[in-house]
This record gives structure tokens, C-alpha cells and sequence, in this order.
């Protein structure tokens, strides 16, 4: 019986190791052909056409449109197909606003979901590359459980930052400022004099704050 089985199992085997090798390296030439050289060019001429307006319904973003269902929008239905998106919209620095769009309806779209399925918050990535789903339904169906607004990451700070300071965040998309810059708090006004003492006190307890008055008191009498 395991002769007859191994003998089965070699049969299967049409391939070399030097033939799976070479369509190794090729698949991957292509690939990084694709991904990274054929479809940011394409990606680019469809945002200076801004080919999402043009469709049978036309799209009010980018965002929309890539993430609606092929004929119509782009297709990207999953995580896997979003990481593709991202890596070919990273090859070009003026994506930013249309990369934006497209994190808007994810986070959107995915928490519209999880609220219509009953699906925990928690049971939905931050990690874009994350695939280990833990809710029975996202897996079967196949679906984006990227939560941007969840991540610590550059897409979850810029979400942040939009809620935070709309302003700043369309500097930041539009390229006018960095997200780094963006994000930093302006330092706090140095204190001197009076102005030192009161926001102390403030800070003090209220027994903290009897003893002092006490103190100055005491001071003033001895003055």
C-alpha cells in the first residue's frame, strides 16, 4: 500500500528542481515588473485623467472607485490586493491625497461591516500585511479587515491627524508639509515669574495649597 501511494505521489512531480527553480526567478522578475514598474504607471495616468469619473456611476474619489468591484471600480476586495495597491502607489510621491481617499473608505467600509456583522473591533487588524484573521466570516469571505484608524503606522497617524487637525492633514496629502513635521506639538511657553508660581500652585493639592498660602502668611508677617 505505501509503495503503491509514493509511487502515486511521484507521479505528480512534472518538475525538476532546476525547472521550479527558473519559474521561480522568472514569476518573481514579473512581478516586481508589474507591481512596482507597469501598474504605478498605469495607476499614475489614471489619477491625471481621474478616470474614476468617467465610469457608469462615476466615483466622488480614487478611494472609491479602487476599492469598488471589477467591471466598474478596481477590485481590491482583500488585503493581499490592498497591499498591491499601496506598494504600486508608494513608487510615486504624488499620491498622497488619492492613497488618502482610498484609507478613508477602507476604515469606512470595514467598520460598516464589522458593525453590520457583529464583529468585534478587535478582531480587525492595524497591520495591513497582518492575514491571520480571527473571525470565521472575515476568513470565508475574503474581505479588507485593515483598520487604518487602528495602526500606529504612517496610515493610522494620518487618520489621526485628520480627525485631529484637518488643516494639517491636507497640507500633509497635497505634499506641503511631512507627516513628522505635522505631528509635532508646538513646544510649551516657558513660564517666568508670577506666572510660574500660579501654575505651580494650581497643580498643588488643596492641602498643599493651605500650607502655602500659610507659608506666605508667615513670610509676610515677618517682613
Amino acid at each position: 500500500m505505501q509503495a503503491t501511494e509514493a509511487s502515486q505521489d511521484d507521479e505528480t512531480i512534472t518538475s525538476t528542481a532546476d525547472e521550479l527553480h527558473n519559474q521561480a526567478i522568472r514569476f518573481i522578475v514579473e512581478l516586481n515588473q508589474l507591481i512596482f514598474e507597469d501598474l504605478p504607471e498605469v495607476i499614475a495616468q489614471i489619477i491625471k485623467q481621474e478616470v474614476w469619473k468617467d465610469r457608469t456611476l462615476p466615483y466622488q474619489n480614487f478611494g472609491e472607485y479602487a476599492l469598488d468591484y471589477c467591471p466598474e471600480g478596481l477590485g481590491v476586495t482583500n488585503n493581499e490586493m490592498l497591499v498591491l495597491l499601496k506598494s504600486a502607489m508608494s513608487k510615486n510621491n504624488q499620491n498622497g491625497s488619492h492613497w488618502a481617499s482610498v484609507l478613508g473608505e477602507v476604515d469606512t467600509n470595514v467598520r460598516t461591516y464589522a458593525k453590520k456583522n457583529n464583529i468585534p473591533i478587535y478582531h480587525l487588524s492595524g497591520h495591513l500585511s497582518d492575514f491571520e484573521l480571527s473571525h470565521p466570516k472575515t476568513i470565508q469571505e475574503g474581505i479588507i479587515t485593515y483598520l487604518p484608524s487602528r495602526s500606529n503606522s504612517h496610515d493610522g497617524q494620518l487618520l489621526k491627524l485628520k480627525k485631529n487637525d484637518p488643516q494639517a492633514y491636507e497640507d500633509v496629502i497635497y505634499g506641503k508639509r511631512k507627516l513628522d513635521e505635522a505631528l509635532q506639538k508646538p513646544p510649551r511657553k516657558k513660564l517666568v515669574g508670577i506666572e510660574s508660581v500660579k501654575s505651580k500652585f494650581s497643580g498643588l493639592s488643596k492641602a498643599e495649597q493651605a500650607a502655602f498660602i500659610a507659608w506666605l502668611e508667615e513670610e509676610k508677617g515677618n517682613s
